[in-house]
Order: structure tokens, then sequence, then C-alpha cells
């Protein structure tokens, strides 16, 4: 296995290719695209069309992690937005991150709700993402398979939440490395969230049974909503991502660091067995795509994401969640 040696992907990774020189081709396409293909960090928009009056502006998935919770202080205090927060309480989300989302939505001011489904459905459901096996390529490259499952539910809530409450954009913590885009708001495709919803619903519905399909964002739902549908709405673009920044910030609202916690979560305690389960089966880190994409934007070192990559598991932690799950 060959690393790249401007950022940490390997050539494990399925669509990393690694040159004579040691340079991956996600380097070499960062250095030959042009200033103007580059996301832009001083580009402004107008909320004013997505400001309600009486109603919520936007639903934030709000994880308690760090960059959700900067999210949702970028969303209030440089947006000036009516905020809704869901919290998906897939049964494994720390103590801490707890108290800090009841922290930093006082402090903030933001409303909060928490969904929680059963421990008994998640325990199944993780279980089948564990040795699910089907998933394409790309997006294991982006993250693990049981990640992919937990995120498709969060989701999938997201959107019925925001349908339901007439909230017209939705926000997800997601950092420049994980989504690579130019662009604040994207505008949703009703067929293109069928298509993305349809593969996770089925696998899961076909295996455990139509008592999960509620978690699920069903076909028909999607039709009948079709014209309904909220727009992502993406903070950090116009922002530069500081990460040294951003624990200072977030700390002025409460937000506390969680003690033993992976290198690569402020939230939850599934992550760390996610990236051995991962790593075991498919030879890379699930994170490597998304640091890779930092180092390249200068946001933190070679050094920093390789301590990242090899430091990414707390063994108790682990342990613990492999002997529930078994």
């Amino acid at each position: 296995m060959k690393y790249c040696t401007k950022c940490v992907l390997s050539d494990n990774i399925f669509s990393v290719t690694i040159n004579e020189n040691g340079i991956c081709n996600y380097c070499e396409n960062y250095e030959k695209a042009s200033k103007d293909d580059l996301v832009s960090k001083k580009e402004e928009i107008n909320l004013k069309q997505y400001k309600k009056s009486g109603g919520y502006d936007v639903l934030l998935a709000y994880s308690g992690g760090k960059d959700s919770t900067y999210s949702l202080f970028l969303l209030k205090e440089k947006y000036k937005l009516n905020v809704l927060t869901l919290t998906f309480d897939n049964g494994f989300i720390s103590d801490k991150a707890f108290e800090n989302i009841k922290n930093v939505t006082k402090n903030l001011v933001a409303d909060n709700i928490i969904i929680a489904p059963s421990y008994a459905k998640m325990k199944k459901i993780f279980q089948f993402a564990r040795d699910d096996d089907s998933l394409p390529k790309k997006s294991l490259e982006r993250a693990s398979s049981i990640c992919t499952h937990c995120i498709g539910i969060v989701k999938a809530l997201a959107y019925k939440e925001a349908i339901f409450r007439d909230i017209p954009l939705i926000c997800f913590g997601w950092t420049p490395g994980q989504i690579g885009l130019n662009k604040q708001i994207v505008a949703l495709d009703y067929k293109m969230v069928k298509m993305n919803f349809k593969t996770l619903r089925e696998r899961v519905v076909n295996k455990l049974g139509n008592e999960y399909l509620p978690l699920y964002l069903t076909d028909e739902f999607i039709e009948k909503n079709k014209d309904s549908l909220p727009s992502l709405f993406y903070p950090f673009p116009s922002h530069t991502y500081d990460e040294k920044e951003i624990f200072e910030t977030i700390s002025k609202y409460g937000w506390v660091k969680p003690e033993k916690m992976d290198s690569n979560s402020t939230n939850c305690l599934m992550n760390s067995y996610a990236i051995k389960n991962h790593l075991d089966k498919y030879g890379f880190h699930p994170y490597a795509l998304e640091l890779s994409g930092l180092v390249r934007e200068g946001v933190i070192t070679r050094k920093e994401a390789l301590e990242r990559i090899s430091n990414y598991a707390q063994n108790d932690i682990v342990k613990d969640i492999e002997s529930q799950l078994n």
C-alpha cells in the first residue's frame, strides 16, 4: 500500500491512483484546477426569499458535534435565521454530546427536537449495516457502511420534519472536505431524492421488516410532496474553515469537547467501531477522503491528518460496542 506524499490517500481506496512521483490523482486534479473552479470563500448569498414570518427558516440536523454546532452558530449569528435543530438519537450518542446540545441551543436560542427510535431497532440496523457489503464503492470511499446507513435515516427524518413544518431550508454540518461544493444552496430534484433513498430503505426493510419503514422516505411520500421539498443550505463554502476558530467559538456557547472519543468524532460512540469495521473490510480509513480535502485546502497539515487516521479508535469503546452488537 502506498500513501500520497501530499495528502493522506492510499492506493487501497478504490478511485485513488498514485503516480511515479508519489502524488495521488486527487492532488493532481486539485493542482490543475483553475482558481475559478475552487470554492469561493467570499461569496455572499441572499437568503431573504427563505426567511419566513412566524415560522422556521432552516432545519439543522444537529448531532452535538463540533461541525454541526459551528453550523448552528453561523446560521444564527451570521445569517440571522430562525433555526429548528433536530437531533437523531441512534442509541450511541455520548452523554456529553447531549449536554452540549442542551447548553448550545439554550445559549444560541434555538429550538431542539430529539427523535429516538427504539434501541432494539437501531441495534438491528447497525448489525445489518456492519455486514452490508453491497453499498456502491463511491459511497464506501466517503463513509463506512455503518455511518452511511445511520446518515440515511438522519436525512430521511430531516426531510420529513422540514416538509411537515413547511421549512424551506435544511442544513447538515458537513465540512468542505465532505461536500466539495462551490455553492451554498442546492435545490432538490424529487426524482434524485427518490433514487437516493430507495437503496438503503429497500435493503433494510427487505431484511428486517416493514416496521422499519417509518424511518425512511417512501416513493409515495416523495411524489406527494415533490413541490414542497426543501433546498439544502451549506454555510461553510463562504466561510473559512478553521478548526481552532471553531473550537474557540463554540466553547463560548457552552460546548465542551468530550473525552475518550476517537479523533474523528465529537459526539457518536459508534464511530470508533464503524471505522475499525471499515478498515478491517477494505483496508482504508473512511475519513481519508475528507481529511485529504482539508489538507489540500490548508485547513490541517498532512501530519495532523495522518495522526487522526492512526489514532482512530478508543479500544474500550470498540469492545463495548462490539459486545452490544453481538
